[in-house]
């Protein structure tokens, strides 16, 4: 190749001497030694072949610190953007693209040190590779191969210098022969033994003067042996005690030294002058114009180690004390000749101040420089290159140092300003701050020289590139956010070093969504990921970190293609959770060749995507020594790297680099501008060079790096500018990210029983009371699920069960106890992590890289287990619970060549004409987009005797027409996408999911103004579908569980949800909708979901739209006592009793009956006077019911006497679980008498079943009477709820889509829910059904509803609907009308009487610990009524009475203000009931309704109401 002289030549531009650079040495020499073909070489120097060997200036002996801690900013793209789409668009047309020729991605760089430093680095690694393949194994090398004792550097990469294990034979003579006494032994019997032979041969006088000499031989050897053993270990054993005892010259080092440092001094001056100018510009103040290194020297006399003292230490490490002294100017024992060869340190700069003609140049000179100090250095070694893996020094005093420093007036005028008083002592005593805390003892400097040498220090010498996709992080409160102004932005760094990059920052939002993808170059994945949110505020300095969280890199090496998805990570701050952040990572290595087996090589793998490091080096030739130029880089016309300004040169060094990931190399456009800086004038363009990415490479090479730079059409100048390029396949990142909005299907569901704990944390103990604990589920930044609050208790017990969808391997739950606060937040006690992996196995089919997977139960977990503090430094108080894990159902992902036959199949099936008439139906009707489910065919599906099975082996419920029967599997996973809110006014709400709940399951982020557009999506567990309630809220970005507020809410039942899916599944499947585009989760991507009205709208109406799926359960059986039926209300009428015993002389009794639940009397009947067959009219009571399965459920029939006390007459008791009582049926039941001698007869009752979620909350009053119906509706959903939970008017789902453009559904396949219960068997006990005529007039109803296609709902209906729905509504007969014994024509218009009767577990407010309640009963706002007072009691009785009329009662809420009185201030509520009269259906049917309501937060009242229609 030509040299650059010869061009430069050409060119007429004149040679100009420089420094060639020890990437050029050291490459030169790895070249010479070993040939890597798949290392970038780097540019040769434009002067080595001309410059004679006289002018030759020293190569650069010191490493090239330039590039280290640059990427402060992190790496970016050639799009200039950091959108995840866009990348993702980007990647894949890139992949399209044919790749350009392999030689060009073989170019040479010029590089730093550091770079050439790792691969120096990379080449001893792979010539021990060599080593090892030519050292065979039963070689013996090094010490090692004869000892047992450990390298204390680590072993070797070769098994030849690794003691093998002899023989036993082999050890046992081999042991012998090495004992003295045993080898002196054995050398006197061979003597002996040869003696005797010669004379027995009969050797002659020759013979026997060889074995004396040979005997001599020996002894003199062996003698002489054994005297330099006995001197090497007395010598030792001196120099071991000179080395305690005092330290130990290093003269032999000082020699060297001074013969070293006369060659080196030079080198390293030229070094500093050539290369500081490049430093100093970065670290220039604005006052000053430039500054130029004019004069440099360090002397003739180097520094001196006066002594040396070894300290103990480990096989590995060596640790010294050294006495270090650098006195250039003691001329102390120096000759004549020595002293006129004496050269001082000296140090000059030209200062220049002001800008441009108005500047001037001042001179600053220091000289005289001296240092003395003791250090402690400390080695530590390994066995690879370099051997010494960790350098750590200190100095254990504080060294002293002196200068003259002159700022003025140079040599001949120039005043040391350290003769001013003070000033030395305090310029001193700063670097002594400055330096203490770095260095000084107890703290240590350490560097890592391994991690130096193989590149990782220097971050761009990476061997892969980490993307980070960074979708959102959950709303972050704003007391957490410093300032209150969230403007949030996330960077990234590894451990604790530099900054590798950050997101974008966005402004007033405090849950941002990023949807960005960053790239980080990594050399390995060891470290760790610290995410840290910050919020920006006007001065970067001044930015506030909010939280951070850690990623450990190596959780990436043990994944299939380095690839992590959907990661929720909590962001700390003090051991306290801020806000959780979802991102996922994916590790991309660099494509690099492989040695195979065989010794041939495996070419990289080419690819269009990569890294990109380009470095301007310096630049010739420009038009004048005056101008003031920097460079600009430019990649697709974005500034990627500009230089610092270079004062007052024509040849300005810029040896900057930058880094780019490059996601189409085709495309990449690169231009360098240098611009001459101007302190008064805009500054000009000296000159340009721009070229594409690919030529560059193909070139570089040619040109030596070289390119003209051009103005206009002249040439005005030279750069030198290289690039390397690193492949990098990106591939994964094309089908990626996914994000939060994609939903991710379940794998299974955990069921966890959380039983108790104890020893918990008390922070309730200032106020000298407990803490009030709770258990909440968490996954991520969702709570799941949570128990109920246990009061005033550090050793609570719960027993409840809860289900937790989740989604993968990675998806670990926490459970977290918490202390339930009233009026502040809830406080954390303790938490602990419950991992999948300890739970569930994945299992995956036998194909290589099968993508059929499925998961079943490791085993169950049942332990108590440690609570973490918050902070995460202690454990105080225990969990116990059980854990146990349910699949889903798992269908095979069919091969492409099943999809093709599948397709085939599907096209050569006729339609049948009800098919057509259902899809001109649909076509008619409209095209609204419906809520959706993949229901896959059964081509594919494995098969057994029994039929069609899943992946687990269970079999599966199918549809005539081949589809999963979602309607046959009661339990499940119901998913739902919420995709917008359209509200009449601007609010800023969020959504929560509930299912069968008070508390949610689901929290949409936050969002602002009248139409919110979330696009999130989530799950929930569903327990059974014929019972399930899924209700969905509006509320407030600061409202929480505690808050009752919100702006409206939708609600319907789970099985008309299940109904519609399948519906719309089997619409799909019979007209081939190749439309329906799905997702890996069997997400429909053209659904669009549903509108529906929504319920109780603030300001004005509103709607919602969403879509649902599906994904059932198997091979689960729901406990009885854990069933959605076994909760509810039992309404019981006494009827009457025939043949009761008489105990009166009259020959009658005057009986009466009281009832008993659970051991507790829960109501007492009137007294029929004088009869033993009484009957009772409008004896009616309401009890909740918490376990159906466990409830205790007794009569007791007395005798009254005015004088004597009651007679007993006899007593009874029922199981309420069986047939005698059925949900939405009423029965008559006989319960015959017992338990008095000579009782006779029964008592007729008659029980009606309302399955209704109940919770409690324990006080100190019993269970019972702090009773809570879960309700829904009206104000609140813990104060009238009964719309969404419980057995109101709410609209069911197919009410709200009568009229809509959905197509009508299908006769139901669902059992109705009376068919649930237990077949009716003979029993002693008489039972009947009342009502045959009614439930065969409902059959009947039923089959006209399924012959007009109209979908009702089993559970409740509300009365705020749309009028289409209402109309629809009144159309229908409302299936728990049917139900009841009233006609199915109720009037709800007519006078209300209502009795307040009593109350009881009311809170004590008093001093006393009693409170002095009344009851305020308000209608629209006014008062109605009140009570009088009754003083100090917790259960009151008033017995009063009072009417009002109802002529609308959809909007008739009458509220129940129980409060306590006082004189001197106003009253204090402590209960409130709300009765919504729009769904009171059994007071219109009944006429009269006894029953306890329950106040909240505590305590019930007792309320008679009778109705009189008008």
């Amino acid at each position: 190749m030509q040299s650059m002289s010869d061009a430069t030549e050409e060119n007429g531009n004149p040679r100009i001497p420089t420094l060639t650079t020890l990437d050029t040495f050291q490459h030169d020499t790895i070249n010479n030694s070993h040939d890597r073909s798949d290392t970038l070489a780097p540019p040769p120097s434009n002067l080595e072949t001309v410059m004679d060997p006289p002018e030759t200036r020293p190569r650069d002996m010191m490493p090239d610190f330039r590039n280290l801690g640059k990427n402060n900013h992190g790496l970016q793209t050639e799009l200039g953007t950091s959108n995840a789409q866009d990348i993702m668009q980007a990647l894949a047309l890139a992949q399209r693209k044919p790749l350009p020729s392999s030689s060009s991605s073989h170019t040479a760089l010029k590089r730093s040190s550091t770079m050439a430093s790792h691969k120096s680095t990379a080449s001893t690694e792979e010539d021990q590779q060599l080593t090892q393949q030519r050292i065979p194994d039963w070689y013996r090398v090094g010490w090692t191969a004869f000892s047992a004792k450990p390298n204390p550097g680590g072993p070797l990469p070769f098994l030849a210098t690794e003691k093998t294990k002899p023989e036993d034979d082999d050890m046992m003579f081999d042991g012998l022969w090495q004992l003295d006494w045993w080898r002196q032994t054995g050398v006197i019997f061979v003597i002996g033994t040869g003696s005797w032979l010669l004379a027995y041969l009969g050797g002659g006088p020759v013979s026997f003067i060889v074995l004396c000499l040979f005997l001599a031989s020996y002894y003199y050897m062996s003698s002489k042996r054994f005297q330099l053993h006995v001197r090497d270990d007395i010598n030792r054993e001196l120099a071991k005690l000179h080395l305690e005892n005092g330290p130990e010259p290093a003269e032999w080092l000082n020699s060297f030294l001074h013969n070293f440092w006369l060659i080196f001094e030079p080198v390293l001056s030229a070094y500093v002058i050539e290369n500081i100018d490049t430093y100093l510009v970065d670290y220039l103040p604005g006052f000053l114009d430039s500054v130029r290194l004019t004069t440099f020297t360090l002397g003739t006399k180097p520094f001196r180690v006066d002594s040396v003292t070894t300290l103990s230490s480990d096989a590995d490490t060596v640790c010294m004390d050294w006495i270090v002294r650098f006195e250039p100017n003691d001329t102390t024992g120096m000759s004549k000749k020595q002293l006129e060869e004496q050269i001082s340190p000296r140090v000059e700069l030209s200062i220049r101040l002001g800008k441009g003609f108005m500047g001037a140049a001042i001179p600053v000179l220091v000289e005289n420089m001296s240092f003395q100090g003791h250090m402690r250095v400390k080695l530590q070694f390994i066995s690879k290159f370099p051997h010494v893996k960790m350098v750590e020094a200190c100095f254990m005093d504080k060294p002293y140092f002196d200068y003259v420093l002159k700022p003025l007036g140079g040599d001949t005028f120039g005043f040391d300003v350290n003769n001013i008083p003070g000033l030395q002592s305090f310029v001193r005593d700063q670097a002594h701050a400055i330096l203490g805390p770095m260095m000084y003892y107890p703290n240590v400097f350490s560097f890592d020289l391994e991690k130096f040498f193989s590149g990782e220090l220097d971050i761009t010498q990476a061997n892969g590139v980490l993307a980070l996709t960074v979708y959102t992080v959950s709303t972050v409160n704003g007391r957490d956010i410093p300032g209150g102004h969230p403007n949030l932005y996330l960077r990234f760094y590894l451990d604790k070093a530099q900054e590798l990059g950050r997101t974008s920052a966005i402004d007033q939002s405090s849950h941002p969504n990023w949807n960005e993808t960053h790239f980080l170059l990594l050399n390995n994945l060891d470290s760790k990921l610290t995410l840290e949110l910050r919020n920006k505020s006007g001065n970067a300095l001044k930015d506030h970190r909010v939280a951070r969280g850690h990623f450990e890199l190596a959780e990436l090496a043990e994944e299939e293609n380095f690839t992590l998805d959907g990661l929720d990570i909590d962001l700390l701050r003090k051991g306290k959770r801020i806000t959780t952040l979802q991102f996922e990572a994916r590790y991309l290595p660099v494509s690099k060749s492989k040695t195979l087996d065989d010794g041939t090589i495996e070419p990289a793998v080419e690819s269009n995507s990569g890294v990109l490091r380009f470095t301007v080096h310096e630049c010739r030739n420009l038009r004048s020594n005056k101008v003031n130029p920097y460079a600009s880089i430019k990649i697709n016309g974005v500034e990627k790297v500009k230089s610092p300004v270079f004062k007052r040169t024509a040849n300005p060094k810029f040896e900057r680099s930058g880094e780019v990931v490059v996601l189409d190399r085709t495309e990449v456009y690169l231009r360098v501008d240098i611009i001459d800086s101007a302190d008064f004038a805009d500054d000009t363009i000296l000159g340009s060079w721009s070229s594409y990415l690919v030529p560059i490479m193909e070139h570089q090479a040619k040109n030596d790096y070289w390119w003209d730079l051009t103005l206009g059409n002249a040439t005005s100048g030279r750069i030198k500018l290289s690039v390397q390029w690193k492949p990098v396949v990106m591939t994964s990142l094309i089908h990626g990210p996914t994000g939060p909005a994609v939903y991710r299907k379940p794998i299974g569901v955990v069921r966890l029983s959380l039983w108790e704990a104890r020893d918990l944390r008390n922070v309730e103990g200032v106020t000298g009371g407990k803490s009030d604990p709770y258990v909440r589920v968490m996954s991520g930044s969702q709570v799941r699920a949570r128990t109920q609050v246990i009061d005033n208790n550090l050793y609570p017990e719960w027993g409840e069960f809860h289900y937790i969808p989740v989604h993968s391997m990675r998806e670990d739950l926490t459970l977290e106890v918490v202390d339930w606060n009233a009026k502040s937040k809830d406080k954390l006690l303790g938490s602990t992590i419950l991992h999948m992996k300890d739970l569930v196995n994945e299992l995956s089919g036998p194909k290589k890289d099968d993508q059929n997977k499925w998961y079943e139960q490791r085993e169950k977990i049942d332990k108590w287990t440690v609570l973490q503090s918050p902070n995460k430094k202690s454990t105080k108080g225990e969990l116990r619970y059980t854990a146990e894990f349910y699949p889903t159902v798992a269908l095979p992902v069919p091969d492409d060549d099943e999809n093709e036959e599948n397709d085939k199949t599907i096209e050569n099936q006729p339609h049948d004409t009800n098919d057509n008439n259902d899809e001109h139906e649909l076509n008619t009707a409209g095209s609204s987009p419906t809520p959706t489910l993949s229901t896959p065919k059964t081509v594919g599906f494995p098969q057994d005797s029994n039929g069609m099975t899943d992946l687990h082996g269970f079999p599966l419920k199918l549809t005539p027409d081949g589809l999963l029967d979602l309607c046959g599997y009661n339990t499940g996973v119901l998913k739902i996408r919420i995709h917008e809110v359209q509200l009449s006014k601007s609010v800023h709400a969020y959504c929560a999911v509930m299912v069968d709940s008070l508390y949610s399951q689901f929290k949409t982020s936050a969002i602002q103004g009248k139409n919110l557009v979330f696009n999130e999506a989530s799950d929930a567990f569903i327990k059974e579908a014929d019972f399930s309630r899924l209700a969905i809220e509006i509320k407030h970005v600061d409202s929480d569980e505690k808050s009752d507020e919100k702006y409206g809410y939708w609600a319907t039942s789970v099985i008309d949800l299940i109904r519609r899916i399948q519906h719309k599944a089997r619409l799909d499947s019979m007209n081939n909708n190749t439309s329906t585009k799905e997702d890996d989760n069997g997400e429909d991507e053209n659904d669009q979901g549903e509108w529906f009205d929504i319920l109780e709208a603030q300001g004005g109406p509103g709607k919602i739209r969403l879509s649902f799926g599906y994904t059932p359960l198997l091979n689960y059986e729901l406990n009885p006592d854990e069933s959605l039926e076994n909760q509810g209300n039992l309404t019981v009428t006494l009827l009457g009793a025939n043949k009761l015993m008489a105990v009166d002389k009259s020959g009658t009794s005057d009986p009466y009956v009281v009832f008993t639940i659970n051991g507790e009397r829960v109501q007492k009947s009137p007294v029929v006077k004088k009869n033993i067959n009484p009957t009772w009219k409008d004896v009616q009571f309401t009890v909740p019911i918490l376990s159906r399965v466990t409830a205790s459920f007794r009569i007791e029939v007395f005798d009254w006497n005015q004088f004597q006390g009651d007679a007993p007459l006899g007593s009874g008791g029922v199981s309420i679980r069986n047939e005698y009582v059925e949900s939405f049926v009423a029965r008559e039941v006989r319960i015959p008498l017992d338990g008095v001698a000579g009782v006779s007869g029964f008592v007729r009752v008659r029980f009606l079943w309302q399955p209704q979620l109940l919770t409690t909350r324990k006080t100190h009053t019993s269970m019972l009477t702090t009773m809570r119906t879960m309700t829904y509706g009206g104000k609140s959903p813990t104060s009238s709820g009964s719309n969404a939970f419980g057995l109101g008017k709410s609209p069911s789902l197919s009410s709200q889509l009568s009229t809509s453009h959905m197509p009508p559904l299908p006769p139901s396949r669902v059992t109705p829910l009376s068919s649930n219960s237990t077949p009716r068997k003979e029993n002693s006990i008489d039972s009947q059904v009342i009502n045959q005529q009614h439930q065969q007039q409902h059959q009947h109803q039923q089959q006209q509803q399924q012959q007009q296609q109209q979908q009702q709902s089993h559970m409740t209906h509300s009365r705020n609907i749309s009028k289409s729905s209402q109309q629809s509504h009144n159309s229908n007969v409302d299936s728990i009308h049917t139900r009841s014994l009233a006609t199915p024509t109720i009037s709800n218009h007519g006078t209300v009487t209502v009795h307040i009767i009593g109350a009881r577990g009311l809170p004590g407010v008093d001093k006393n610990g009693t409170s002095d309640p009344f009851i305020q009963v308000r209608l629209h706002h006014h008062n109605l009524y009140k009570t009088k007072t009754i003083k100090k009691t917790l259960d009151p009785e008033w017995n009063e009475t009072f009417q009002f009329e109802l002529t609308k009662p959809e909007d008739t809420i009458v509220e129940y203000h129980v409060k306590d009185h006082n004189r001197f201030s106003s009253s204090v509520e402590i209960g409130t009931f709300e009765q919504d009269f729009g769904t009171f259906v059994e007071l219109y049917s009944q006429k009269s309704v006894d029953q306890w309501v329950s106040l909240k937060p505590s305590g019930q009242l007792h309320l008679k109401l009778n109705f009189v229609p008008h």
